[in-house]
């Protein structure tokens, strides 16, 4: 009998287990039920901003640096065939090196300032129309902006050949609204290459990349865009690189994300007005 029930003791705790995922992980910590949303700074512009596609230390002094980070994904030799698995990886190592970037936001009476600096060997993108789906054709920094009490939110572009696009959504999984899917207006986006473009034969280093988004655009949400009114907000990157063996493209975020999935809302980062 005892060890009947040592057995069925063992079975419930394997069961348990299978059921709430391995209690205690890293992952679970940052992305399980209960855990708190993470936060993203915005800060109150000191002064005027030219939207230039140069992070200006004086325009962009106080604003919180926010490190971008790779999209949460779990990587088993067990799940991957062995030949791909040992492409991928040696000594356990990943042979990508990932490359990072930094964002910080601002506002001021009119505008919603993205800037941000995002390494990349390699800086492509072959589509050179606005309000263009850019994730399919090379590089672009995506900025995610919902309300937390409204169903309605906006995923904008801007790459580094300074091409923009905005989408409005109604509501996650509802197709995207025909009038105000068109390009916002008044939105800007400039850059700045350190490198060659669209040019994989030599080895670039980054891009610059700052997005003026009007804030009575934003509004168009349903809840005003103003200091004090609960906003959440991702920002997110595809990153294209010639010869990548691990993945084409690379995803990354902040905040950091538990899947390649940009509308998961709920890991959305909370506006912590400044």
């Amino acid at each position: 009998m005892k060890s009947y029930k040592m057995m069925l003791s063992a079975a419930v705790v394997a069961a348990a287990a299978l059921l709430t995922g391995c209690r205690g992980t890293a992952y679970e910590s940052k992305f399980d039920l209960g855990t708190p949303r993470a936060k993203i700074d915005i800060s109150k512009a000191q002064g005027a901003v030219k939207v230039d596609g140069v992070l200006d230390e004086k325009e962009w002094a106080g604003a919180t640096v926010h490190q971008i980070q790779p999209a949460y994904v779990f990587r088993d030799k067990t799940a991957i065939p062995a030949k791909i698995y040992a492409n991928m990886n040696k000594k356990g190592n990943r042979v990508d090196p990932y490359e990072g970037g930094t964002v910080r936001l601002m506002y001021d009476d009119k505008y919603l300032y993205v800037g941000a600096y995002l390494e990349d060997s390699d800086i492509m993108q072959y589509r050179k129309t606005d309000q263009s789906h850019f994730y399919l054709s090379g590089d672009v920094l995506e900025m995610f902006l919902k309300p937390a009490n409204a169903p309605s939110y906006w995923e904008c572009y801007g790459t580094p050949n300074a091409k923009k696009t905005s989408l409005f959504f109604d509501t996650r999984r509802y197709p995207l609204h025909p009038v105000r899917s068109s390009l916002m207006p008044g939105m800007m986006v400039a850059t700045k290459v350190k490198g060659t473009f669209n040019n994989y034969s030599d080895k670039d280093k980054g891009w610059f990349i700052e997005v003026a988004l009007p804030r009575e655009q934003l509004a168009k949400t349903g809840r005003p865009f103003v200091p004090g009114e609960p906003w959440t907000i991702l920002i997110a990157r595809y990153n294209y690189n010639y010869g990548t063996v691990e993945s084409n493209p690379h995803f990354s975020t902040y905040p950091e994300l538990p899947v390649v999935n940009y509308h998961h809302l709920e890991y959305y980062a909370d506006v912590n007005w400044k």
